[in-house]
């Protein structure tokens, strides 16, 4: 991995610190103070920021956010697009992979596919944007930053109403979930899984709440969650497509690698903190 130069890594803890205060000012004093940055290093940085328009010195001599930064932070809002970015994750998934990815958005008690991305073998694959699917239980993704009261929560509102049965297995789930970063479903007995195009795909079978590493599951697909700037999730990607067996080892090693593109993607959206707390 490549290492951060350390003036960068200066610049942009000051260009943090404003961000994560857009409403003050500092002065060089604070700002060396909460940095711990020396003060001729520091006084450097800001003169430098100040000509570029990305602060603005104040005639008190303190500091607050320039209007070069807010315009640019405006005009990247304008344009902000996490699905631009997911495109691409979603592209390599695929080719990668040899299986269909879906970017799956939570709307109402629903969940809607606003993108896909296919392998060639897949491309007859008929899952059109717009497609919809029940929230529960197929998008339990959903609850996965939840802590156990808030799923209790949020079970309380599905319709129709679950038992103690369904509600204590989806709490297996998301404890499999959270452990491992994705959730997995598989087929049912007796379906039959074929190579080359589908024509189509609806959701069956369940959800895992156990996976073990040299045991054959007949997956059907895995989702991670995209987490959003307040620890929510804001979609997720599934996975699908799959043509054989897989052993819960490599499984695991798919899974993997799908929660990687997912905290990518997370991290464009919301930063670096977020991605830490996925």
């Amino acid at each position: 991995m490549t290492r951060q130069s350390p003036a960068v890594g200066r610049i942009v803890s000051i260009l943090n610190f404003f961000v994560e205060h857009p409403q003050q000012a500092f002065t060089l004093t604070q700002i060396v103070k909460s940095l711990r940055l020396s003060r001729a290093t520091c006084h450097a940085l800001l003169v430098g920021l100040v000509e570029a328009g990305y602060l603005y010195r104040r005639p008190d001599k303190s500091y607050v956010l320039g209007p070069a930064l807010i315009s640019l932070a405006v005009n990247a809002q304008q344009h902000f697009s996490p699905l631009a970015v997911a495109r691409q994750e979603m592209r390599m998934l695929a080719d990668e992979l040899d299986v269909v990815a879906g970017a799956l958005f939570p709307e109402g008690d629903e969940l809607v596919v606003r993108e896909r991305a296919a392998s060639l073998t897949h491309l007859g694959w008929v899952i059109p944007a717009g497609q919809r699917y029940a929230l529960y239980p197929w998008g339990s993704f959903m609850f996965m930053p939840l802590t156990d009261a808030e799923l209790d929560e949020a079970l309380s509102r599905v319709a129709p109403p679950i038992d103690a049965e369904a509600r204590a297995d989806m709490h297996r789930q998301m404890e499999f979930a959270r452990r491992y970063g994705f959730a997995v479903g598989v087929y049912p007995e007796g379906v039959t899984l074929r190579s080359g195009a589908q024509s189509s795909w609806r959701p069956q079978g369940k959800f895992l709440s156990d996976l073990e590493p040299d045991k054959d599951y007949r997956l059907m697909f895995l989702v991670a969650p995209v987490l959003n700037d307040r620890g929510r999730v804001e979609f997720g990607i599934a996975l699908y497509g799959f043509t054989r067996n897989m052993t819960g080892a490599e499984i695991v090693g798919v899974g993997h690698r799908l929660r990687e593109a997912c905290r990518r993607i997370t991290t464009f959206i919301a930063g670096k903190r977020a991605t830490a707390e996925f």
